[in-house]
């Protein structure tokens, strides 16, 4: 944010850096078996070359920018179509819409925006290629569709959604939290292949394709960022607990975090942490980017679940509201302390090492900053 600030006069509050998230991608954190959690093993090279490439981006986009109309247009996919499932919840359906934002110059498309929510998953964690994952095929069949035109992936609150990678003939009837963890399709990565990958983004594609035509633009007239600090207090106490998550999750409170909070050399310790009042809080940030007065951008710094996407989408004063997770900041997991009842690594596990109060906090003040926006 800083160099794109230098270079382009952006402020960097106005600035937000989010990550698509996949599994199958180099080890840059150095935490492929136990090293990288005990001792500071990143990649720095990597992340220096990621860091000037989005910076020549962001250099490349302000030099080209060019006066330009925007319109939105979204749609409910069904579960019947086996594009993605609630990996805790087989049976819930994803009420989160597909969104496509079209924007264009002399009655011309230059650029489509597509947001939804889905792990990219669909490739095995043991594979250390770099892969532009189900994206990938959305956005090249969509640029090759309209060419010539850009466009771009934005994933939604996919914390608790996976794609659908089970076989065909596969009963979904039989499929419940114990079938994907620990049944016969516990060994989730057994079905990871590039068939999903292409099945997965180029059937998104699709539905992008169908929006584009449809959507009608009008003039970008205002832009606005609202951003807040914030500080979460940590605490690990998870009411309706199994005695396995108590045990792991004091495991993780008295020993490993406070080994963490010790040394700071891990790379797992990626936090940043305050003393206040003899409690730690983890310190983060918020942003809203308000497009006119139709079109919204929540950008929260975690692995969100889709209940609380969910409901941050109905109770926007904003007609075209999108969630953009791991947004200029990393919490792990944020989900409704319902979720820790049924426990998973999500919950108790070093995913959350921000503990189990951020999902209600970031809900909360987000409802919060909603009352500073004009509504449509």
């Amino acid at each position: 944010r800083n160099r794109i600030n230098k270079h382009t006069g952006v402020k960097e509050k106005n600035i937000l850096i989010c990550a698509l998230h996949d599994h199958s991608a180099p080890d840059t954190l150095g935490l492929e078996g136990v090293r990288g959690f005990l001792k500071y093993t990143l990649s720095v090279d990597w992340f220096r070359k990621i860091e000037d490439k989005i910076v020549k981006s962001a250099i490349k986009a302000k030099k080209n920018a060019i006066l330009g109309k925007i319109g939105v247009k979204t749609k409910i996919i069904k579960q019947s179509e086996k594009l993605v499932i609630n990996r805790r919840h087989p049976r819930r359906e994803l009420r989160y819409p597909f969104t496509v934002w079209k924007i264009t110059s002399d009655n011309s498309l230059k650029a489509s925006l597509i947001n939804y929510a889905c792990h990219g998953t669909t490739l095995n964690r043991d594979n250390r290629l770099i892969s532009a994952e189900y994206p990938g095929y959305l956005i090249r069949m969509l640029e090759k569709k309209f060419e010539p035109h850009f466009s771009m992936y934005l994933n939604g609150p996919c914390g608790d959604i996976n794609p659908y990678l089970f076989p065909e003939h596969w009963n979904f009837e039989r499929i419940n939290f114990d079938a994907i963890f620990k049944e016969r399709y516990g060994d989730y990565n057994a079905f990871c292949n590039y068939d999903h990958t292409k099945r997965i983004g180029e059937r998104l594609a699709d539905h992008a394709i169908q929006l584009l035509p449809e959507i009608v633009t009008r003039e970008i007239e205002k832009i606005q960022v609202f951003t807040k600090e914030i500080e979460i207090p940590v605490s690990f106490k998870c009411p309706n607990r199994k005695f396995t998550d108590i045990l792991l999750t004091f495991l993780l409170k008295r020993v490993f975090f406070k080994i963490l909070r010790a040394f700071n050399r891990t790379n797992v310790s990626y936090f940043s942490y305050v003393k206040k009042n003899r409690k730690t809080h983890v310190q983060s940030e918020l942003q809203l980017i308000k497009i006119n007065d139709d079109i919204l951008i929540v950008a929260i710094p975690a692995e969100v679940f889709s209940e609380i996407g969910e409901e941050l989408i109905e109770k926007s004063p904003i007609k075209n509201t999108i969630i953009v997770e791991l947004a200029n900041d990393y919490l792990g997991y944020i989900f409704s302390l319902n979720e820790c009842k049924y426990g998973g690594y999500e919950v108790t596990g070093l995913a959350n090492l921000a503990g189990i109060l951020p999902g209600t906090y970031i809900k909360n003040t987000i409802l919060k900053m909603y009352e500073k926006l004009t509504p449509a």
